[in-house]
């Protein structure tokens, strides 16, 4: 019996926009003009401050590439808050005093969650995992945890993970952006992904990192999201890079 392709059926269902949205935003549904954020009020925070680089943009994009050989030097806070800060962070506000952020989002409806696994932390950051505070641009730390050599090979396929100070992972919250774009929703979410993630390489590459998005690990997706408390469903993975020095 043929395999379905049910990506194949999925791309030609959502062709055609069904839902339409009303032009005029005063029809809209408040929850269609209200900005979700995610945090964890109870957990420990770090907060992050940098100082403010310049870097040439047309540099960064020329030197861009996937890089997979890092060394064991460490990341410290001030990199790592320049880095969520221009990659997916609030970076204006409009006149309402709404945040926007360093990338587009369909609708402004921003269903990404960013978490991160630090493997390797300089100074003011402590090993494990955290949830990147978009509002207050703070880490909260889920758990603290120091990883070993071990944990990294039960985790990654590739050795030069081994070496990364950090990996990050990108979640969805899809009925942020489908319960106004509906199913056409679903491809509106993964774009956006490829937006921070091209932003992270960049970033990175301004920052003199090193930068590898990877397709999968070694355990399953259903498996991180149990590290990161998710439930898989409501909130899942969709995208993972891994930065280091």
């Amino acid at each position: 019996m043929e395999e379905i392709n049910f990506s194949q059926l999925f791309h030609q269902y959502t062709k055609s926009f069904k839902h339409k949205v009303p032009g005029d935003s005063s029809l809209w549904p408040e929850e269609w003009k209200t900005t979700y954020y995610k945090t964890y009020a109870r957990l420990p925070k770090i907060n992050l401050k940098h100082q403010e680089k310049n870097f040439d943009l047309f540099e960064a994009i020329r030197k861009r590439s996937s890089k997979r050989e890092m060394s064991p030097n460490k990341l410290n806070l001030d990199e790592l808050s320049l880095l969520l800060k221009y990659s997916c962070g609030i970076t204006r506000r409009n006149k309402e005093g709404d945040g926007r952020r360093a990338y587009p989002s369909g609708g402004a409806r921003y269903p990404l969650e960013i978490y991160g696994l630090l493997i390797s932390p300089g100074r003011g950051l402590q090993p494990g995992f955290f949830h990147y505070n978009v509002a207050n641009h703070q880490l909260e730390m889920l758990r603290q945890k120091k990883i070993t050599k071990k944990d990294l090979e039960q985790i990654a396929v590739y050795e030069f993970v081994e070496d990364a100070s950090l990996i990050i992972f990108l979640t969805a919250v899809f009925w942020r952006t489908q319960n106004k774009y509906r199913q056409r929703g679903y491809r509106f979410v993964l774009i956006e992904a490829g937006h921070i993630g091209q932003n992270i390489h960049l970033v990175t590459e301004a920052l003199n990192l090193k930068c590898c998005a990877l397709g999968g690990f070694r355990i399953s997706d259903e498996q991180i999201e149990k590290l990161l408390g998710l439930d898989g469903v409501i909130e899942s993975l969709v995208y993972t890079l891994v930065i280091g020095k």
